[in-house]
């Protein structure tokens, strides 16, 4: 059961994570969650750092794809402002079940094993592609504020820390990079 929340590789910041990385493990493409991983729930436009990092992304022929459990609008905001040639995104994704996520790989054309998802939440991000059997990235969220129902996430992700740990699978704050 606790294979479902483990993450492939744990990072502190998605800015640690490298092309050259995603390529020797057979990636094309890469699902960002937005919220807390790419910059705080709060704030509505990509940094240059964010900017940089999916360009980077991009021009060393991964595809980038934004899958969120936030309204359309605020993703749609993000994205457009990712400046990013055809941007693709899947707001109100309801992570983790699958739906978005098979959605996600029948348009893209892609397989399983081509396809890495970054995100800051073990209850929703990584159990929602762990589930369909993705290459899984944790990152630390950005900001310790969050949204209410994420608040109420963290505690039961507390938890499930706690048990990783105890059981010898990942320990909070002990980076992969």
């Amino acid at each position: 059961m606790l294979k479902l929340f483990t993450p492939n590789y744990y990072i502190r910041k998605y800015t640690s994570l490298r092309p050259e990385f995603l390529k020797e493990k057979g990636i094309k493409l890469l699902v960002c969650d937005i919220d807390n991983t790419l910059v705080p729930h709060d704030v509505a436009l990509p940094d240059e750092e964010a900017k940089s990092f999916l360009k980077k992304m991009q021009e060393a022929g991964i595809r980038v794809v934004f899958i969120s459990n936030n309204v359309e609008e605020r993703v749609k905001t993000f994205v457009d402002g990712c400046e990013l040639e055809n941007p693709v995104s899947y707001p109100f994704a309801c992570k983790p079940l699958p739906f978005s996520y098979r959605k996600m790989l029948k348009e893209m054309a892609v397989s399983r094993n081509e396809v890495a998802v970054i995100g800051d939440q073990l209850m929703t991000d990584m159990l929602g592609a762990n589930i369909m059997r993705l290459f899984t990235i944790l990152t630390a969220p950005i900001v310790q504020r969050d949204l209410s129902f994420t608040k109420f996430n963290r505690i039961f992700e507390r938890m499930v820390f706690f048990l990783l740990e105890k059981s010898g699978k990942l320990k909070r704050g002990e980076f992969d990079e």
